[in-house]
């Protein structure tokens, strides 16, 4: 049976869905190994908590796993994610935990950047086919067939869009009128999308550097500066969620710091959204992805017709999921 998946591999946190189970793991791949490791809360972990795959005789960390044991892990923020197979690895260890037979057939939905859809037969290309992977449970090695026939690439935000506007099935919920615009704040980038009447108007629709990393980035010259700590933005994900970071075994409160690094940047994402945009002419604002989280706090009160979607960081892979659902429908009757 060929299960549909909806999968955002963002720059920041993979998010995937079959509909029944969710996951989300930081895009981080590092250097594998098979020194033991030994945990007593193993048994409460989360399959994406101690992601290990291995791929054409290279094996890999993935995820927080990558951060906790490789001495060499990253997570790639070039343009086109090319510079090496790191993508390809977040998605097939993004597919691994629904994988319970020897092969494991797939259709994907997956987003790109609305300015970087030139790029999508290439990642189709990329992830297309059968592959042959090793899967690890409780360290012991798997090896399973993915077999993906089929890869639909589409504008990156329509999936918060569809999140909204399609149930789990890909059944319309919600009368498609009117101007939509989606502001989808991502790790790496901010995608202004604009829908009218259901359809996308790709003229209306723009892809900005503004993301997460650029308030990290403010953070991290804080933490560098005030107590010489120097931190890769993976590091500072558990930072930022917490407000706080440990110092020589205290912990320090910094939300006004990360606060503030929001704000700045939310100040840039509403300088963006008026310079594209003539916000009046738009019924709805849907914004959305993690960085729309940290920003709603600023940016809602400036757009009077703007809402904050229901789970704001998945929202792009369950609308993906709802699309699968609603373009390849037939495929399980």
């Amino acid at each position: 049976m060929t299960k549909l998946i909806g999968l955002d591999v963002g720059y920041g946190f993979v998010k995937v869905t079959d509909g029944k189970t969710g996951y989300s793991f930081p895009s981080v791949v590092g250097e594998g190994h098979n020194k033991p490791t030994f945990n007593v809360m193993t048994g409460e972990l989360s399959v994406v908590d101690d992601l290990k795959i291995g791929i054409e005789n290279e094996l890999y960390f993935v995820g927080k796993s990558a951060i906790k044991h490789s001495k060499f892990a990253h997570r790639d923020l070039s343009y086109t994610r090319a510079i090496s197979d790191d993508l390809e690895t977040l998605f097939f260890s993004a597919l691994s935990p629904f994988c319970s037979n020897p092969v494991n057939k797939f259709r994907v939905i997956t987003g790109l950047p609305v300015e970087r859809m030139h790029l999508a037969e290439d990642l189709a290309n990329r992830v297309k086919g059968e592959k042959m992977i090793t899967i690890y449970s409780e360290g012991k090695p798997q090896e399973v067939k993915i077999d993906i026939d089929a890869v639909e690439v589409v504008p990156q935000p329509l999936g918060t869009y569809w999140s909204v506007f399609l149930n789990s099935l890909g059944q319309i919920t919600d009368p498609l009128e009117g101007l939509t615009g989606i502001i989808d704040v991502g790790f790496r980038t901010t995608d202004l999308a604009a829908v009218e009447d259901s359809e996308y108007i790709p003229e209306k629709s723009k892809t900005v550097p503004l993301g997460l990393v650029t308030a990290y980035s403010d953070i991290a010259s804080y933490l560098a500066t005030t107590y010489g700590l120097e931190k890769e933005s993976y590091d500072l994900d558990s930072i930022v969620i917490r407000g706080k970071i440990n110092v020589a075994g205290e912990t320090i409160d910094i939300t006004d710091v990360v606060n503030k690094a929001f704000e700045k940047l939310a100040i840039n994402i509403l300088v963006t959204i008026n310079s594209n945009w003539k916000t009046t002419d738009f019924d709805k604002l849907l914004l959305s992805g993690g960085g729309g989280q940290s920003v709603s706090a600023y940016v809602l009160p400036k757009l009077s017709q703007a809402q904050l979607t229901n789970e704001p960081i998945t929202a792009n892979c369950r609308g993906y999921l709802s699309w699968a659902n609603r373009y390849w429908g037939s495929l399980n009757e």
